[in-house]
Order: structure tokens, then C-alpha cells, then sequence
């Protein structure tokens, strides 16, 4: 039996999503959960998850997904909202200036760390896992920075971190840094196809995990649609949310991953 982890990483992102999410969760079609806390709704959003993790236990993971660069989110340390203001840098300029070693490390450890004490202190639980968005964990001087970030919280068991890439060469690399903090990487895997067809996703699934290697993570972006989700992404892309949602909370999913002998986990 192969375990993989098939996980979504936007939690907070829109009540729409969150509900959906949640559900999933609690009748095991995700395996982990990682929350944005840098969004405006997680103060509010962090309560339901709270319930779920009592109701759910360890049968999933619950994660934070930290947050460098995008929309929607805001920093949460306070001298990057000196600093910047309400608003991240995009992930261009994090590339760029990671590439030119100009990164504001000082202040990119600090924005990690207030995230993490975010999710810990409304939570009341460290983190299973960390993930960062938009892939920047690629970039190793930001993956350093991430896991002394870990490192500091001094957690009792250390969460494992979610590779940005696929097997290959830069994750090798990073699962050498990673382990050098004493921290453990999952692989990543290939997300969920992005259709808005529920028959086609269900005929590609009966493939999609075949030659993955144990525990890979499989990201996800499931979600129902509200008026903060219309309203900020593109149609396309609630669509594929909404296939995805359809699709992973139907019994005919459940049997895909028994016929493949499929074990979330």
C-alpha cells in the first residue's frame, strides 16, 4: 500500500474554501491542512479549524503555510508592516533578490517567526508541518532562513516541511540543509490536475499517483465558491475549486484510491 499525503495549503484564504476544506478533513478525503495566517480572516477562521482538529485527532496533519510574497495576505511581524506596510513583496522580487543576495534576512526570520507563533498561540498546538507559498522555499538562502525560523520555536517534535520541488537534484539539496536543522522534508509530488470537468479528474486520478514515492505530498486547491472568492480570483480557477471539491467528496474517489491502493496519510 502506498501512503500518500494529498493536502491543501490555503486555509483562511475564504469562508467558502474553509468550509470546504474543514469537511474534507473531517471525512478523510484530505490528509493535511495548512493554514494562511498572515489573511484577514484567520482571526476569525482559526475557532472551526480548532474544532476540527478535535474532532479528527491525529488522523490528519494540521500545518501552517507561511507567507513571503502574494495577495490576499499582509505582514504580520512588526517591522515588516513598518517596513512595507500593509502589503508582501511579490515573489519576483524575493526571486531577484534572492538570486543578488539581497534578501532582508533579519526581517524575512522575523515575519517567519511571528507567523508560526501566529498559528501556535491561536491554536493552541504546534504545527505538524510547514509549508511556503508560491514555491519560494526553492530559493536556498529563504530555506535557511525558514528552518532557523523552526529551529527557534524549539517545538517538541520538530514539523516536517513540505518540499517546494520535485524529486531532483535542488531537492536533495534542500532535504541536506533541512536535515542539518534536524528537520525531516516530505517530497513533493504533482498536484491534482487543474480541470473544471469532475469525469475527466476522476479519469485522470486513476493514474495520478502512480510512481510516487511514499508520503509525497500531492497539493490540492479544493474549495465552494462565496462572494470574497468571486470576487478575487479568476472564474477559471473557482471552477477547478469547486471540480475539486466535487470530485475528492464523492464515494467514486474513495474507490479510486482503494482500486489503487491508496492510503492517505
Amino acid at each position: 500500500m502506498k501512503r500518500i499525503t494529498l493536502g491543501a495549503l490555503d486555509y483562511g484564504l475564504a469562508f467558502g474554501v474553509d468550509r470546504a476544506l474543514r469537511e474534507l478533513v473531517e471525512n478523510g478525503r484530505l490528509s493535511a491542512l495548512g493554514a494562511l495566517v498572515a489573511t484577514e480572516l484567520w482571526p476569525r477562521e482559526f475557532r472551526p479549524l480548532q474544532e476540527t482538529v478535535e474532532k479528527v485527532g491525529k488522523k490528519a496533519m494540521f500545518g501552517v503555510t507561511l507567507a513571503f510574497s502574494g495577495d490576499r495576505v499582509a505582514p504580520v511581524s512588526t517591522r515588516m508592516q513598518e517596513i512595507y506596510g500593509g502589503r508582501m513583496l511579490s515573489s519576483g522580487q524575493i526571486h531577484r533578490r534572492a538570486f543578488l543576495r539581497l534578501l532582508p534576512d533579519e526581517l524575512l526570520l522575523e515575519e517567519a517567526q511571528a507567523q508560526l507563533a501566529r498559528y501556535s498561540v491561536l491554536m493552541k498546538r504546534q504545527p505538524d508541518f510547514v509549508a511556503v507559498r508560491e514555491g519560494l522555499l526553492s530559493r536556498t538562502s529563504l530555506a535557511r532562513i525558514v528552518f532557523k525560523a523552526i529551529a527557534h520555536a524549539d517545538y517538541e517534535t520538530p514539523p516536517l516541511v513540505v518540499s517546494p520541488v520535485n524529486p531532483g537534484l535542488t531537492a536533495l539539496r534542500l532535504a541536506r540543509i533541512a536535515k542539518s536543522f534536524g528537520l525531516e522534508m516530505l517530497p513533493k509530488a504533482d498536484p491534482l490536475p487543474a480541470t473544471s470537468d469532475a469525469e475527466e479528474l476522476h479519469r485522470l486520478l486513476l493514474n495520478h499517483f502512480d510512481g510516487m514515492s511514499d508520503r509525497s505530498f500531492v497539493a490540492a486547491i479544493p474549495g465552494r465558491p462565496d462572494e470574497r472568492l468571486n470576487r478575487d480570483e479568476p472564474r477559471k480557477k473557482v471552477a477547478i475549486r469547486e471540480c475539486q471539491y466535487e470530485v475528492l467528496a464523492s464515494v467514486r474517489f474513495f474507490h479510486t484510491l482503494e482500486k489503487k491502493d491508496v492510503f492517505l496519510n
